[in-house]
């Protein structure tokens, strides 16, 4: 078959943590012997951001991933021609929920006038809670909606929508797996701020855990983190703050340090339960020890105490970090269970075969 993907971007990750599974999923159906071009707007909100700090980004995707091909297109009145002329020859159209509504719409319209299978992929909360944006989309034309969560699908549901399936994220293993590097930190956390939805756990379970170890070495990654939290990390935390991390070097990041944290967003824990971040299966699929903040695994995706250490509060944030720094066999047996949990369930080669199976 022949997959159109409409994505925000498959070239930047700069604040756009589907990037990974998106690209992995895109490569796993070549791999399977479909074809896949991904369209991207060609000024998209997360690649502006990415090439004013690195103005050769494009041409470092396209030597890390030749085999991802991409078009990029302009807003405007000719995008219904172009649209006709690129999914002409399409047997599915699959767009992403970060794309500007007015796509979405358009994309909806043309696939259904050609014949073409649509899919509408959500992989956040904002189109199940806002309902002026989901509106804006006009979600019926679409022919299927993949909700990455059992809870998500629900809320679907509960709004009327019939036509939705379950297709959770997943690793690109092609990608993320260990690294033989030293151990140069004892803890480190890979996240992105943006909304001040996240700061009250980072400053709980990150940076109270941090106090109570001030002897081990900690280190964040990520963006958007306000002038505030910054100051805090540097003022009597001593938490090393690296920026942004391009997502092909997270495997070896993960692999440099003893423990890896996750802390999922509020909204993963309160309103989709069953929803873990993305960095949850980077985390394991790179072979690192996870220590995870609390959320409800509804949909029963990993095993806590198997494939990762699970800290319910502060406290056994610290004691449980302090516990895996200093013992190597159970940090050891944390990690080897978690990739393996991974590689039995959670590829994007699964995820594809799932699709695949729904068009059947």
């Amino acid at each position: 078959m022949k997959f159109a993907l409409f994505y925000q971007s498959v070239i930047s990750d700069w604040n756009h943590g589907n990037a990974h599974f998106l690209r992995g999923f895109m490569r796993a159906l070549q791999q399977r012997g479909h074809e896949a071009t991904c369209y991207e707007q060609e000024d998209n909100w997360s690649l502006r951001h990415l090439l004013a700090e690195e103005p050769d980004a494009i041409e470092k995707f396209r030597s890390r991933f030749p085999d991802l091909r991409f078009e990029r297109y302009r807003l405007g009145p000719d995008l219904g021609d172009w649209l006709i002329e690129k999914l002409r020859a399409a047997d599915v159209a699959l767009i992403h929920e970060w794309n500007e509504p007015e796509v979405a719409r358009l994309v909806a319209e043309v696939a259904r006038q050609l014949g073409v299978h649509t899919l509408f992929h959500d992989t956040h909360y904002r189109v199940a809670l806002d309902d002026g944006y989901r509106e804006s989309l006009d979600l019926p034309r679409f022919d299927r909606i993949l909700a990455y969560s059992r809870s998500l699908a629900e809320r679907y549901r509960a709004l009327g929508f019939r036509n939705v399936q379950v297709l959770h994220e997943a690793a690109d293993v092609t990608v993320f797996g260990p690294r033989d590097v030293p151990k140069r930190d004892d803890v480190v956390f890979v996240g992105n701020c943006g909304d001040e939805d996240r700061i009250d756990d980072v400053e709980r379970f990150i940076f109270e855990s941090r106090r109570a170890l001030p002897e081990l070495r900690y280190a964040m990654y990520g963006v958007r983190y306000p002038e505030r939290v910054l100051r805090a990390m540097g003022n009597g935390l001593n938490v090393e703050f690296r920026g942004r991390l391009a997502n092909v070097d997270v495997p070896e990041v993960y692999s440099a340090a003893k423990v890896v944290l996750h802390v999922p967003r509020r909204q993963y824990v309160e309103l989709l339960p069953g929803t873990p971040t993305i960095r949850m299966f980077e985390a394991l699929a790179s072979r690192a020890c996870l220590v995870s903040s609390p959320w409800p695994d509804t949909d029963q995706l990993f095993t806590a105490g198997q494939d990762y250490a699970l800290a319910r509060d502060p406290d056994e944030m610290a004691r449980t970090i302090s516990r895996l720094v200093g013992d190597e066999n159970a940090r050891e047996e944390l990690s080897r269970h978690g990739r393996e949990t991974i590689l039995a369930r959670h590829t994007c080669g699964h995820r594809a075969d799932e699709l695949l199976g729904m068009l059947r």
